[in-house]
């Protein structure tokens, strides 16, 4: 059986280009980059030219902007817990959105023990955050830092980052943006959004898994979570993990070349999964914004009325797609009702969605098997489905009504 996996939003495989960037340094290229002989210092040049090739395709202004962890989720809080320990002597409020990763969340909730206050902004029914003037009514005079994710798996959408990021810098507030599922598959241009801080994660892009990348504007200090040794300019002890750090830069210089045609064949496979589903399977939804400039181009979250979305993504599995209910690395019972509560949306819509997510490689003809098997197993679960049978017979009305009305312009092209 050749399987199909749209799961891109958890990981992607890893470019031809990267492997074999990475291959000599999981073989002859073993020495340690600390080490002052020859061998370690060609390791040495490795790890600053991924450097460069990052710095590059981010626009940074200087290599040592760019920190090497080991994954986004290490990025994430490094950025959260180095910079409110770094500028606590300034203020101990912190403002985020209820849409934040875990590593994100948690890790200001950490920091509550240490005298910090954590405000949440709210967000409208696809999770946008509200206007400036809206933002500023949490605003205090001892806030220190903004987190705002880029982007955001379940709802697809993309925040307004110029002009917040504006506001906050004219407002002398750090911000830190979770760029860990939006790198990759939209712009990021750390000269125009200038953030404090910035997280990736090269894996989600056609990049190695065991590294992640932050972004660190000069002049902006953070307190190292690790102790030990000076790598990464004395912010992240420990031997670098040179093959995937290598492996990194390959993908972000790959990336800086073709992103707007990247992210122009992901619209089109956008389009087409929209219309395959409209012509295959009634009674089917999105959850967040429409597709356009205020959603990843790359992924879909579709409701199924009458069927519930764990069991769906199980028949489907078995029938060859690999697909999610939710974000891979975050356990199915952790925090599950903080997004649906934040958008207003009952937790059964997001309880009857698949998440379809798709990389550069991925073809129509893909997407197309993928929409004969969702569909076969859609009709096989309403036909044991009471709730659907109850809808059917209008014994209770359909959930898709409460979708916001820009959702529901596409949910109407699908029913």
């Amino acid at each position: 059986m050749n399987r199909i996996n749209l799961d891109a939003q958890s990981s992607t495989p890893p470019a031809p280009e990267v492997i074999e960037a990475m291959r000599p340094y999981l073989s002859g290229n073993f020495a340690s980059a600390a080490a002052a002989h020859y061998s370690g210092k060609q390791v040495r040049k490795a790890i600053e030219r991924a450097r460069e090739q990052i710095a590059a395709a981010i626009s940074a202004s200087d290599v040592e902007e760019i920190i090497f962890t080991g994954s986004g989720t290490e990025a994430n809080n490094l950025a959260i817990k180095g910079i409110l320990t770094a500028r606590k002597p300034f203020g101990n409020h912190v403002l985020s959105t209820p849409l934040d990763h875990p590593s994100v969340w948690f890790s200001i909730q950490s920091m509550i023990s240490q005298g910090f206050e954590h405000g949440v902004w709210e967000v409208d029914a696809v999770g946008r955050l509200p206007g400036i003037e809206c933002l500023g009514e949490n605003l205090r005079q001892d806030t220190i830092l903004a987190s705002v994710p880029v982007s955001t798996p379940e709802l697809g959408i993309v925040q307004p980052i110029h002009a917040i990021s504006e506001w906050l810098e004219r407002e002398g507030v750090a911000l830190m943006l979770d760029a860990t599922t939006a790198g990759g598959w939209t712009p990021l241009d750390v000269a125009t959004l200038k953030p404090s801080l910035m997280s990736l994660s090269p894996h989600r892009f056609h990049g190695p898994k065991g590294v992640g990348i932050l972004y660190k504007r000069r002049g902006v200090s953070l307190v190292p979570l690790m102790h030990g040794g000076n790598q990464e300019f004395g912010l992240r002890a420990g031997t670098e993990n040179v093959a995937s750090i290598v492996g990194a830069g390959k993908a972000f210089e790959l990336m800086s070349g073709i992103l707007d045609e990247r992210i122009e064949n992901a619209c089109k496979l956008q389009s087409f999964l929209l219309r395959e589903i409209k012509s295959k399977i009634p009674s089917t939804g999105i959850i967040g914004p429409a597709p356009g400039k205020d959603r990843l181009s790359n992924q879909l979250n579709i409701v199924f009325e009458g069927v519930e979305g764990e069991a769906l993504m199980l028949m489907t599995n078995v029938r060859g797609l690999d697909c999610h209910t939710g974000i891979s690395c975050v356990n199915r019972h952790m925090e599950s009702n903080r997004i649906p509560k934040a958008t207003g949306l009952p937790d059964d819509l997001f309880r009857s969605s698949l998440l379809l997510s798709w990389h550069e490689e991925h073809t129509k003809a893909d997407l197309y098997g993928a929409v004969e098997i969702i569909a076969a197993c859609v009709g096989k679960l309403r036909e044991m489905s009471p709730l659907w049978n109850n809808l059917q017979c209008g014994r209770m009305p359909s959930r898709l009504s409460l979708l916001p009305e820009i959702v529901q312009s596409s949910q109407r092209l699908l029913s």
